[in-house]
């Protein structure tokens, strides 16, 4: 598949989960918001990554060559690294954890975040 077509399915993908997270917190579902609102983030980061020729096998593989090229080189603002990590924590949690659920304060928070994580890896589409 064409790069150009594949960053901007998963720019659209992003876009299309930031609503859908939006959607469950209206909703009050919390686990649903934070798994919608990570795998935004998630896509498009791997947009990003498409057009800079990077591939990773693993969320942790996402993050760590986010940090790797974005975050150290000063592309990214650091405050997104560490939110991005939070992101995997707490994505984890909503999907996999039955003894603790993820809180209306945990995704309150988070989901301006996630708009803005989004909004700040657009201009690196174009770099």
């Amino acid at each position: 598949m064409d790069a150009a077509l594949l960053v901007k399915l998963q720019t659209e993908k992003a876009e299309r989960f930031l609503l859908e997270g939006d959607d469950m917190v209206l909703q009050q579902r919390w686990d649903m918001a934070a798994n919608r609102y990570y795998y935004a983030c998630y896509h498009m980061v791997h947009a990003v990554f498409i057009t800079h020729g990077i591939s990773t096998k693993s969320h942790d593989g996402t993050l760590t060559e986010l940090g790797k090229n974005f975050i150290l080189t000063g592309l990214l603002d650091r405050k997104f690294g560490r939110f991005y990590a939070r992101m995997i924590q707490l994505r984890m949690k909503a999907d996999y954890n039955s003894v603790a659920e993820v809180t209306e304060a945990e995704v309150l928070e988070m989901a301006p975040l996630s708009h803005d994580f989004v909004d700040s890896l657009k201009p690196l589409l174009s770099i």
